[in-house]
């Protein structure tokens, strides 16, 4: 899945071409400058409304609750049709990626778009489908008798684990699935619960894995704590990339040269009382002699 919030960043006042890199793996990188506003915008931007603490769209099926002072944290949700219960929900720190939360609710959108009955959009599956992604990805994977999975990266700074769902989890709010990164800088858990599509689930994991670093001003290399976790590089757009107009005008700011300075007059030059005296020299007087 193309990156959702590229465009929207290279609108911020923060972008700035040459001091942008690019960082990964994904699960050890920060949310970056501006994340609530970047995914408040996306979602302005596809047509969702706006209240005081949350985001619905216009359906009214999915909503979104912004973090806040007593539980910064972001909640996804989703219901079968308006004004009814939630069906399924993700709850999750501010600190992931803003880029992993878009991709997640586009997919969500796109579960609803497609449902075969529009009446019951979320249908229940297998939610351990959804960490299909990591494997593919080369995270390691252990599973339980019992039919528990969990799956961790190379360096093990992340991990992911779903269970059997059961009515337990519904009563006492149990997730049925949970990830967490663990990197220095990047804290953060998942919970998905038991009635979560797996296609949501899948997007997640799909985004979190991914190969493609994200896009995070030079800042992070001062986190220091995290340095030997991070690949970083300079930011340069592939050949064939076009920047969007935002960024080349960002672009045009920071390499515009300054004007030299229009040098003094030296010595040599012809001083102003000499320039008119030869100029009236050779003008001709007009008077016959």
């Amino acid at each position: 899945m193309p990156d959702l919030l590229r465009d929207l960043i290279e609108r911020q006042d923060w972008f700035d071409p040459p001091d942008m890199v690019t960082v990964g793996p994904r699960h050890v990188v920060g949310p970056g400058p501006g994340a609530e506003q970047l995914i408040v915008q996306f979602l302005l931007d596809r047509g969702w409304r706006q209240s005081e603490d949350r985001l619905t769209r216009h359906c009214g099926r999915l909503g979104v609750h912004r973090p806040d002072k007593a539980r910064h944290e972001w909640t996804l949700w989703g219901a079968q049709h308006r004004g009814a219960e939630i069906a399924w929900s993700l709850t999750v720190q501010a600190a992931l990626p803003p880029e992993i939360l878009a991709a997640t609710i586009a997919e969500a959108e796109a579960v609803l778009a497609e449902a075969p009955d529009p009446r019951e959009p979320f249908v229940r599956g297998i939610l351990a489908l959804g960490l299909l992604p990591l494997a593919r990805a080369g995270w390691t994977d252990d599973i339980t008798p019992r039919g528990a999975v969990t799956f961790r990266p190379p360096d093990r700074y992340a991990n992911a684990h779903v269970t059997v769902p059961s009515a337990l989890h519904e009563l006492r709010g149990k997730p049925a699935a949970t990830i967490a990164s663990y990197g220095p800088n990047s804290y953060w858990e998942a919970h998905f619960t038991a009635g979560t599509p797996s296609r949501v689930l899948a997007a997640f994991t799909r985004e979190l894995a991914s190969p493609q670093p994200l896009l995070r001003t030079s800042a992070v290399r001062e986190l220091t704590f995290s340095a030997k976790l991070f690949t970083i590089n300079a930011f340069v757009p592939e050949a064939g990339e076009q920047l969007s107009p935002a960024a080349q005008a960002a672009r045009s700011r920071s390499t515009t040269p300054v004007p030299a300075p229009v040098a003094a007059a030296t010595g040599s030059a012809t001083p102003p009382a000499d320039a008119a005296r030869v100029a009236a020299e050779a003008e001709p007087s007009g008077r016959s002699r």
